[in-house]
């Protein structure tokens, strides 16, 4: 978000969110409770779902910091314990008709996270990000397991929940995120130079 007036509209939606549904949410209250004008709200968004998803996307900017291949399990943890602590903001943001921009915001985040990782791959460790990365059984399968935890009334521990992610082999997780090791490259580079 760019300006404090952004900001402000974007926190009064978020406190509004945390008393009644999406859907019994107006612009009017909205601009009322942030001490705006309407047409201050309209120069800043299309309408409430614009200002819902601005500020969905600054909080998956804030859960997500350093990734790395130590942490990456617990920084995916970190989506589920953020959910935890605000469960009747994204309850009444799920059973409205902005539940899209929920699943939006879980896989907007793994997405960081996942694009974090492979960043610090590419300058830590022995592998060649130069293809694009195979992400989508990945990102969908954590994003569809934060949903069912979420939907099922949050009654399991995330942790367990994340640790099977996090057994996933390292060649796998590499294959997935697009790495080739050096040394197969160079082995194939080798095979095509004697033929």
């Amino acid at each position: 978000m760019k300006s404090y007036t952004e900001v402000r509209m974007c926190e009064s939606l978020s406190h509004l969110i945390e008393k009644k549904s999406f859907n019994d949410i107006t612009v009017k209250d909205i601009v009322k409770a942030s001490q705006v004008n309407r047409q201050t709200f309209y120069y800043h968004f299309e309408d409430k779902y614009d200002c819902l998803r601005a500020y969905l996307d600054n909080q998956s900017q804030q859960i997500v910091n350093n990734v790395t291949l130590d942490n990456w399990a617990e920084c995916y943890l970190h989506v589920f314990r953020y959910i935890d602590t605000r469960p009747t903001f994204f309850y009444h943001i799920d059973e409205s008709n902005a539940s899209s921009l929920f699943n939006d915001f879980i896989l907007e985040t793994i997405m960081i996270i996942l694009k974090k990782l492979i960043d610090f791959l590419k300058t830590n460790s022995g592998y060649v990000f130069d293809k694009e990365p195979n992400l989508q059984v990945l990102k969908y399968g954590m994003q569809g397991i934060v949903l069912s935890w979420f939907r099922s009334g949050m009654r399991e521990n995330p942790e367990f929940l994340v640790r099977d992610i996090a057994e996933i082999d390292h060649e796998t997780l590499m294959h997935m995120l697009g790495g080739v090791k050096m040394e197969a490259i160079s082995n194939t580079k080798r095979n095509v130079s004697k033929n």
